[in-house]
């Protein structure tokens, strides 16, 4: 209940639930406090025969997690320590990136009761070195944040598990509709512009906590089953922040901002780069445009090493992009997060104003051509 009021008095206008989504939670909470009422006066037989047979009848294929406002239909389970209480069903990945796989899995509940969840597994390799404790140190403090975060465009963490793996795995929601890109590959019409509000909403909830993400991309923003975009994979890039150059330790380089990459034929650098919010901010234009166009930021490097005379044309060119997917405001928004100097973007939190006021314009110009006598009211 706490953690769902504390989203309520969100600082960030955007960051508060709507008021139906409040409506919709308290609901819960008070069906399941009648619930839990009533199985506390029924007989125990009775209770034991519930559990079994709802056990029975979801062991086949599990549940989708309920995502309203998060991941707040699990309060039993939220952030905790789930080892025994997982089980991996898939015997190779259905999806993964630079730094994990990704294996779908059932967690059962303490009612009995199972649901389908996805089981991340970070790739760490013990070399000898030692580089494997500091790499569980840096995922330790990374999962205490992750466990506080609570956003409703942000992937809900359930909590870790430790049997399945030689190391700890990470426990989410799994979402069926698979990350934006493919979800709009299957669902053309939908209002895209919607969708980058609440990238923008998830981004700044995660800036305003001081989480960078880091590896911003199409792959890395779920759709869960209302229609909603939650960005995943925040900080996995920190955790394993290997030394030098790599994809993994500063994103995936079509996405990538200018400072992070290697430029062979540059000046040398004392230190390896960093990913920051300026970082994410470029990275974010670029998954907007790929939001709304359905293709892949042109003229990208594919490896994160290039030449300076790459690095000088790298940034983002009009001509390249559709005015009828991408108009002149967007993109008057849009080409100021790709500033070849960081500290020349805008933060988050004016992105989503300044994309929110042209957004709502269009809405409410839509609205006023569909209905041309809704002004009158």
């Amino acid at each position: 209940m706490w953690r769902f009021l504390s989203s309520v008095w969100s600082q960030g206008p955007a960051s508060r639930p709507t008021m139906s989504e409040v409506i919709q939670t308290f609901t819960y909470l008070a069906e399941k406090i009648l619930s839990r009422n009533e199985e506390d006066s029924a007989p125990s037989l009775k209770a034991s025969h519930e559990s079994s047979h709802n056990e029975e009848r979801n062991s086949s294929s599990g549940s989708e997690a309920s995502d309203t406002l998060g991941d707040i239909a699990l309060p039993e389970v939220h952030g905790r320590d789930l080892t025994g209480r997982v089980t991996q069903d898939d015997q190779y990945p259905f999806a993964g990136g630079g730094n994990s796989n990704v294996y779908r899995g059932k967690l059962t509940r303490s009612n009995g009761r199972k649901i389908r969840v996805a089981i991340k597994m970070i790739r760490i390799y013990d070399d000898g070195s030692g580089q494997l404790d500091e790499i569980l140190r840096r995922l330790k403090r990374e999962v205490d944040v992750w466990c506080r975060l609570k956003h409703k465009n942000v992937l809900p963490f359930i909590g870790v598990c430790e049997d399945i793996a030689p190391w700890p795995v990470l426990i989410s929601p799994f979402y069926k509709l698979g990350h934006v890109g493919t979800y709009l590959r299957k669902n053309p019409s939908t209002n895209r512009e919607e969708l980058v509000r609440g990238v923008a909403s998830g981004l700044q909830y995660l800036h305003a906590h001081d989480v960078i993400h880091g590896d911003l991309k199409v792959q890395n923003v779920l759709v869960d089953k209302r229609g909603a975009p939650c960005i995943c994979d925040f900080g996995i890039s920190k955790i394993m922040n290997r030394p030098g150059f790599t994809t993994s330790s500063v994103g995936t380089a079509p996405y990538m901002a200018p400072e992070l990459f290697f430029v062979v034929d540059g000046p040398t650098l004392e230190s390896s780069p960093s990913t920051t919010k300026s970082s994410d901010v470029y990275s974010f234009g670029l998954l907007v445009l790929e939001i709304l166009t359905s293709e892949p930021p042109k003229g990208r490097p594919p490896q994160p090493i290039i030449t300076t005379k790459i690095l000088a044309d790298i940034r983002p060119k009009r001509v390249d992009y559709d005015m009828d997917k991408v108009s002149h405001e967007i993109w008057s928004v849009l080409d100021q997060c790709w500033s070849f100097e960081p500290h020349l973007r805008p933060v988050i939190f004016e992105l989503q104003r300044e994309l929110g006021s042209i957004l709502e314009t269009k809405r409410m110009e839509t609205k006023l051509n569909t209905y041309p006598d809704a002004s009158l009211f």
